[in-house]
């Protein structure tokens, strides 16, 4: 495509833009499709979906994939678990467009979306849930020598670091994990068994490794239900993990990770699951921005008229507690409905609604094998039917963006590798 030139489109129908296939785009573009089916306006809107991935990352399976030995799967077998093509999910969608674009700019006076290619195009409402970028808040030596976990490639690369490194066989592995959160918790849990499992795979006698998880709060899961924090605690603890709150790190040097306060960490792979930030293109969007780089929206999560930003490129604070919201799925996927919903009504000429998240979030937490905590607000689980709920609000996303039989057998394969060193 030459540059600066106009992407061509059918001139009788009107483009909504859906800008990265995230969880949060990815159920606005489902949203609006069935919305606008519903009401008979296909005929004059087209929905387009952009990314420059021809695949939707499962992206909280990305734990698993980093704690599958390349005995049992290679990159090549477990892609299909967490990567979903894109267009199995416009399979159901004939209306709609796939357009495998970077996007590298926006004009929100213009309503044009500039690629990476040099093309542009037009739309009339556009929804951006371009997603995030590791932040390694310009921590000395972090971003050369921590492994980050926010792709495929990432997780299959620190997969295979551990195990080159256990294959020769030499003194007790160190793993360090920066950051708390639900992505550190998971992948330290996870770690226990596949470590263990490697072990008795080389004949290595005793599993000593060391796994400690460091977190700059006070506390790990910083914001979730105290009883919650409590039981992934002492799930740790029983797994043998050491957990360090209130120690943010200050610095990497190729074998040591120190800590606020002068203390040191010996180790042999540091993982980073610290931070994310909104992707850098934000910038160019003409567009107010917070300080994090996120775009500021109102209450109906518009940035600017006919412009919604969703999930980790939206600065919306709550209403009640004037904190940013947590950057997770369940919130990236109630902020995608309720744009989808004000789409539609501004164009049937209906009052759109105001976002009123809830104070709490229901969330599953994988805590290491077939063991989970949950906090549904209303109700708490943990342990084994906590796994088994985690694996039913996983089945219940695939029947929502895949048909049954897709849906199904990929449900399955993911179940099968992730029981795999139980």
């Amino acid at each position: 495509m030459s540059e600066g030139r106009m992407m061509e489109r059918p001139a009788k129908r009107e483009h909504i833009v859906i800008l990265g296939a995230g969880f949060g785009g990815i159920t606005a573009f489902l949203k609006l499709d069935r919305a606008l089916r519903r009401r008979g306006l296909l005929g004059r809107y087209r929905i387009i979906l952009v990314d420059r991935h021809a695949h939707h990352l499962y992206t909280p399976a990305l734990y698993e994939i980093a704690a599958i030995p390349r005995g049992e799967a290679g990159a090549v077998t477990l892609k299909p678990s967490i990567c979903i093509p894109l267009e199995n999910i416009l399979a159901r969608t004939p209306g709609a467009e796939l357009l495998g674009e970077e996007v590298v700019a926006l004009d929100p006076t213009r309503r044009r979306v500039r690629f990476a290619s040099g093309g542009e195009l037009a739309f009339a409402y556009a929804v951006i849930a371009l997603g995030a970028e590791t932040n390694f808040f310009n921590i000395p030596g972090l971003a050369e020598r921590a492994y980050p976990i926010k792709t495929f490639a990432d997780a299959v690369r620190l997969r295979n670091r551990i195990e080159e490194l256990m294959e020769r066989g030499a003194e007790t592995l160190r793993i360090v994990i920066g950051g708390g959160g639900p992505a550190g918790v998971e992948l330290a849990a996870e770690f226990v068994n596949f470590l263990c499992v490697m072990k008795e795979r080389l004949a290595a006698g005793t599993c000593r490794e060391e796994i400690t998880l460091v977190e700059a709060s006070p506390e790990i899961l910083s914001g979730f239900n105290r009883a919650v924090v409590r039981r992934a605690r002492r799930r740790l603890k029983r797994l043998g993990v050491r957990v360090l709150t209130g120690t943010p790190i200050t610095g990497v040097s190729p074998t040591t990770v120190f800590l606020k306060g002068g203390r040191k960490i010996p180790y042999h792979i540091l993982v980073w699951a610290g931070g994310v930030r909104p992707t850098g293109a934000l910038q160019n969007f003409g567009l107010t921005l917070d300080g994090r780089g996120g775009i500021k929206v109102n209450e109906f999560l518009e940035a600017a008229p006919r412009i919604y930003a969703i999930g980790d490129n939206a600065s919306f604070l709550h209403p009640k507690s004037r904190m940013p919201l947590p950057g997770n799925v369940p919130v990236a996927e109630s902020e995608a409905r309720l744009a989808a919903k004000n789409i539609v009504a501004d164009i049937i000429g209906e009052a759109r609604s105001p976002f009123r998240p809830p104070e709490r979030w229901p969330f599953i937490l994988a805590v290491g094998g077939k063991y989970a905590v949950s906090d549904l607000v209303i109700v708490k689980f943990s342990g084994f039917l906590g796994w088994i709920l985690k694996q039913l609000v996983e089945l219940r996303y695939l029947l929502f963006i895949l048909p049954f039989p897709k849906a199904l057998r990929m449900w399955l394969r993911a179940v099968y590798y992730e029981t795999r060193n139980d």
